[in-house]
């Protein structure tokens, strides 16, 4: 009875330990050229935030901070890059700039730039334990969020613009995003755009929306190769989203 105890147990262990439970945004595009990310690892207590925007500018985002409350409340969280670096802030509940917090609870995974963006990968815990850190979510729910970023790298009013937005967290799949369901190319282009699905996608739905938001093409995709024709479509940066089942994958395309 004991070895069948112990091996229930091992069992157990080895079912819990190799189980991993993560929910994402996906890319949330706030401007034309600045989008969010927000990957929640429940398993391990981590969050992932992606912020993507122009180089040359500071970039700012405060998780859990309504729309409606353009400076947020007093010691709201306030994540923000700027010349001085990554810095761990708090809302001051008016005009002027973020407050730095006593504890500095994040890590800059990451800090590459390329083609005029900058791309930033942050990292802490989902509860820091610090009053003025926001508490990330750990189900597949929805939160809101302030961004801000201004015309240069240093922290000041926010010029280059601000506004809300939502991260709508949908269960994570490791496996559909090691392994991209589906590339773009030319990336940027004039003329047409291609989609070339991973050969294991058998059946998808193909979404493309411009930077207000609007849906320019949704439609369904079975073949390995599809093309749209983009030559119509106003100069700037899309997303691009392909859906299977319950996954799905987005990406950026840029039309010239």
């Amino acid at each position: 009875m004991k070895k069948i105890t112990l091996l229930f147990v091992l069992l157990l262990t080895f079912v819990v330990s190799g189980f991993s439970q993560s929910y994402t945004s996906g890319p949330i595009m706030v401007a034309t050229d600045y989008t969010v990310q927000f990957d929640v690892d429940v398993t391990n207590d981590l969050v992932t935030i992606t912020l993507i925007g122009p180089d040359d500018v500071w970039l700012g985002v405060s998780p859990g901070t309504a729309s409606g409350n353009s400076m947020g409340n007093l010691g709201d969280d306030a994540i923000i890059y700027h010349s001085v670096g990554l810095q761990d802030r708090n809302m001051p509940a008016g005009t002027g700039t973020p407050n730095l917090d006593a504890e500095q609870n994040l890590t800059l995974a990451s800090n590459t730039t390329s083609g005029g963006l900058r791309t930033l990968v942050i990292t802490r815990l989902i509860d820091t334990g610090d009053s003025n850190d926001y508490i990330f979510p750990s189900t597949a729910t929805t939160f809101p969020f302030l961004w801000a970023l201004d015309n240069n790298l240093t922290l000041d009013y926010h010029n280059g613009g601000r506004g809300g937005a939502m991260a709508n967290m949908v269960l994570s799949n490791d496996e559909f995003q090691q392994e991209p369901s589906f590339t773009i190319s030319p990336n940027p282009a004039r003329e047409r755009m291609n989609i070339d699905l991973n050969p294991r996608i058998q059946n998808a739905r193909l979404q493309v929306y411009d930077v207000l938001g609007k849906r320019v093409v949704d439609k369904e995709i079975s073949d390995i190769d599809a093309s749209v024709n983009v030559s119509s479509w106003n100069s700037g940066i899309y997303i691009v989203r392909v859906i299977s089942g319950d996954l799905s994958e987005t990406k950026r395309f840029v039309k010239q």
